[in-house]
């Protein structure tokens, strides 16, 4: 337990209870004292402060493993990778085979890019895998270790040209010694003669296609299908006419009738629909019949989109991925709703639904994402993996209940049974975690140190679980996850412990997130934190240098030092988040679902003009897709659904194909493809701030923000909202452009740094500074390194109510974060990570200092503001910044008086 709620808890516990304290309790993760650690021989602590204990005999072997496959004869396995393949011996592990071999002397089979698909010959030699980008199958002997073939998914089929297909998911029908393999760029799914590599037959499907499952017969194909819509191309775009063509801003927001039928642009120009979230082609499954290639029935399991659950709008897809079949019922699992829906082979009807029970404090939020599943032969059990909880849950098939967890390691993503069902092997994504990335003490691992690439998968073998072990093992699950404690439940303090009971005087809430710093390379000088000054490259006193110049002993991050040192931060933080892909999600109250996960780890080109629709699908790094959202959505949804104020400057603003140029200053990026923009924020999103695009300083975007401010919440009549959230994304780092005031690398975190001095210079001064908090952060960390996790980064607390001079020892991440504002805006929790993750109550005092941040200017030989500001024919006017915003003043009031009455 954290020493400083035992603590709080015994002061409280002398007070006499006549004053009306009472206890209460609250769940935080059980790694709330402790700091990010790798320790494979017991419990390894995670970004968000939940541990991992994975059982049996575990092996780390490359990141992002998604896909699985145990041969026929038992002996082997193959984890599929992005571009890797893993043999593994499943009775010796540990003698693994990575294929290329980082010494490159087992050169590589698979050429930019695999997917999740992997499926091994009856003979057990031969494995056939998904080519993913590539559009084919690639033929992988396993006993000489190289490719001997690769089937191409491209070319004409029943008079049809098919291109720029993508594979999915695969599965093998030995007894006509075929493959069936998944195309998402075409939406199809295609039949191959293995002995004369022919493409037999194309059977259109829905969107997506993502998992694939026979039955015993191998008479019928499950295909579960992940994708909402077919995204058209702007009519009229090309690529040479992207100026004049491109959305300047989204057409039209989610699920509206705007959406469904297309619009027409005050242009003249129409905007096609994206049709309905709820066709058959949307998040379904499709059974086709193997005999005639025909499609017998389109299910739609799981929660539907607009249905509403517990007072809450469901605008979460249910995301149907993994399908196990068994000789009467089909299994599907549904990510978004934690929900395994049961079909019946005769009838192909959704049966029954077995929802993923795990603990009656949680079981009403979701956060346990089911992806890849088993079924036992005998047909009595159902494996799991649940990539939410690092477990995987062990169903009664008959019963259709839950009966425990096994503990796995850090994203749990598909699971096998081997050896007569008495064993299985179980892949994590993330494994352990990433552990430190840089340092003096530390030594580079051969993969890298990218926290993409330090991050390791793991792989457990684990010997089917006895009732009483399985119990044992479920309880470790919940202690891995959360911890429940009792605090004193105190009246008027800035960060209520009680939701909906006690009133918090902070009124205003501004979330500031920027992008890809870890703690060490700014905040590693920092006295009583845990830094390591070698790595502090973006702080004082330190070098900036490109190709021809060095300048020494220069300041990059004056602000960030003060705002630090003057306020409250933490140096036990950490990002969810490995990239902007990850992280724009997480720290919006998001959690990624497996389409997310998968798609991050391999390599998918968009192609927009193509014909194969599938390649335009969404794959954000700057935002949340329709196909991503969850069962209820997240902290925009949250502040909607409970009709809380709010304003959005910038987040959510990067959608796949983006273009982003220097003179996009009204949404900061531009497309050439229709896609929705989130229903929540629509309306309540700023149409003159540029959000991520690093061709565009932060010094405008604090002018934006500052005159988009004053004129609403300053000059108009309207009252500051309870929530803004901002994005002020240059610390991210670019490419060198003297030209435009970037004659460095580090130049856009000076840029960055002095842009966040000037809206905090300039929101404490507002007459809102008395009742306002002010949460800065970090999206990802995958720009920096760090000598105690990858994934630690940056979190400051700047308001009347923040300790001052503080640094806080307490393990967060975002969902601390947002449970923090939860809490202060007296709103309900939307996930398991919301509800379990620490409350950052160490974070406040109950007297206010309203002393207001005075910002640093920059040291023009790093950044010279001014440059940066000469394309857009703006002064940065130095004196004017100091003054703070422009109050109201009376001579202009009295005009507009007049003029008004």
């Amino acid at each position: 337990m954290n020493k400083s709620y035992i603590i709080l808890s015994l002061c409280f516990f002398l007070v006499p209870f006549a004053y009306g304290q009472k206890k209460v309790k609250i769940l935080q993760v059980p790694g709330v004292d402790k700091y990010c650690q790798i320790n494979p021989n017991a419990a390894s602590v995670l970004p968000s402060g939940r541990v991992v204990t994975p059982v049996g005999k575990t092996i780390r072997i490359t990141k992002g493993a998604f896909g699985l496959a145990i041969s026929p004869d038992n002996k082997k396995a193959i984890a599929l990778h992005n571009g890797v393949v893993t043999l593994i011996p499943l009775h010796q592990p540990d003698s693994s085979i990575r294929i290329p071999s980082y010494d490159n002397k087992i050169p590589t089979l698979l050429k930019n890019s695999s997917f999740i698909g992997v499926a091994f010959s009856k003979d057990s030699r031969l494995a056939y895998m998904s080519g993913g980008d590539n559009g084919s199958v690639i033929v992988f002997d396993t006993e000489k270790l190289i490719k001997i073939d690769e089937i191409s998914l491209d070319g004409i089929l029943d008079g049809k040209k098919y291109e720029d297909s993508y594979t999915s998911d695969l599965t093998i029908h030995h007894d006509k010694n075929e493959l069936l393999v998944l195309d998402r760029g075409n939406n199809r799914l295609v039949r191959i003669d293995i002995p004369t590599k022919k493409l037999t037959a194309s059977i259109p499907v829905g969107r997506i296609p993502f998992g694939i499952a026979l039955n015993a017969e191998k008479n019928l194909a499950f295909v579960a299908n992940v994708g909402l819509f077919d995204y058209p191309l702007v009519p009229g775009a090309t690529p040479q006419n992207k100026d004049s063509m491109n959305l300047r801003f989204p057409a039209f927001p989610s699920y509206s009738k705007e959406m469904e039928d297309g619009i027409t642009l005050p242009d003249g120009r129409k905007i096609p629909g994206l049709g309905s979230a709820l066709a058959d082609e949307a998040m379904s499954v499709w059974t086709i019949n193997l005999t005639n290639n025909t499609v017998t029935s389109k299910l739609k399991t799981g929660r539907q989109i607009g249905e509403v659950l517990e007072d809450a709008e469901i605008v979460g897809g249910a995301s149907p991925n993994s399908i196990a079949v068994g000789s009467k019922e089909a299994y599907v699992s549904n990510a978004t709703n934690d929900l395994i829906s049961v079909i019946d082979l005769k009838t192909q009807k959704i049966k029954k639904e077995i929802p993923l029970k795990f603990d009656r404090r949680l079981d009403k939020l979701r956060g346990i994402m089911p992806f890849g599943m088993c079924l036992s032969k005998d047909e009595k059990m159902l494996y799991v993996a649940c990539l939410g909880l690092n477990a995987v849950a062990v169903i009664d098939a008959k019963k259709g209940k839950v009966i425990g967890y096994i503990p796995t390691g850090w994203g749990t993503s598909r699971v096998q049974l081997f050896d007569n069902d008495n064993k299985m092997a179980i892949l994590s994504i993330r494994g352990y975690g990433a552990g430190p990335n840089g340092g003096k003490d530390f030594i580079a691992p051969p993969q890298g140190t990218y926290i993409g690439d330090i991050q390791l998968s793991t792989l457990q073998i684990v010997e089917t679980p006895s009732p009483s072990i399985l119990k044992a093992w479920t309880e470790q699950v919940k202690k891995n996850t959360f911890e429940e404690i009792e605090i004193i439940d105190q009246q008027n303090e800035p960060l209520p412990i009680s939701i909906n009971k006690h009133k918090s005087p902070i009124k205003h809430v501004v979330y500031i997130t920027k992008e890809n710093r870890t703690f060490d390379e700014v905040f590693g000088k920092l006295p009583n934190v845990k830094g390591d000054p070698s790595l502090a490259r973006l702080s004082d006193n330190v070098m900036a240098f490109n190709k021809t110049d060095t300048i020494k002993n220069v300041s990059i991050a004056p602000n960030h030092i003060n705002i630090a040192q003057q306020f409250a931060h933490s140096d036990n933080f950490y990002c969810d988040s490995d990239a902007s892909i990850h992280g724009h999600h997480w720290m919006m109250g998001t959690i990624p679902n497996e389409y997310v996960e998968a798609n991050s780890s391999t390599s998918a080109r968009l192609l927009p003009f193509s014909s194969a629709k599938g390649r335009r699908f969404q794959n954000t790094t700057g935002g949340i897709d329709a196909e991503d959202y969850n069962e209820i959505g997240g902290l925009w949804e949250n502040l909607e659904r409970h009709g809380i104020d709010y304003f959005n400057f910038g987040e959510c603003n990067e959608f796949a194909n983006a273009s982003e140029e220097k003179y996009d200053t009204i949404f900061g990026a531009t497309n050439n493809v229709v896609y929705a923009f989130p229903k929540a924020i629509y309306e309540k999103t700023s149409r003159n701030y540029a959000g991520y695009n690093t061709n565009i300083p932060d010094q405008y975007r604090a002018y934006q923000f500052e005159k988009e401010f004053t004129e609403k919440w300053l000059s108009g009549k309207d009252t500051m909202p309870q929530f803004i959230g901002i994005q002020l994304p240059n610390d991210h780092g670019a490419d060198i452009r003297p030209e435009d005031g970037y004659p460095y690398y580090h130049s856009y975190m000076a840029d960055n740094d002095l842009a966040l001095g000037r809206m905090l210079h300039f929101l404490s001064r507002t007459k809102y500074w008395k009742n306002m908090l002010i949460i800065v952060t970090e999206d990802d960390p995958q720009g920096g390194v760090d000598h105690i996790d990858a994934h630690r980064s940056i979190l400051m607390m700047i308001s009347p109510y923040a300790k001052r001079k503080y640094v806080s020892h307490t393990h967060a991440n975002f969902g601390s974060i947002l449970k923090t504002i939860y809490h202060i805006l007296n709103l309900p929790y939307v996930n398991q990570y919301d509800a379990t993750a620490t409350l950052l109550t160490d974070f406040f005092q109950k007297s206010p200092n309203f002393t207001p941040y005075t910002v640093v200017n920059s040291d023009v030989k790093v950044f010279d503001p001014q440059v940066s500001l000469n394309y857009y024919n703006k002064i940065f006017d130095w004196r004017k910044i100091q003054q703070g915003p422009k109050m109201d003043d009376e001579k202009e009031q009295r005009s507009d008086f007049y003029k008004k009455n």
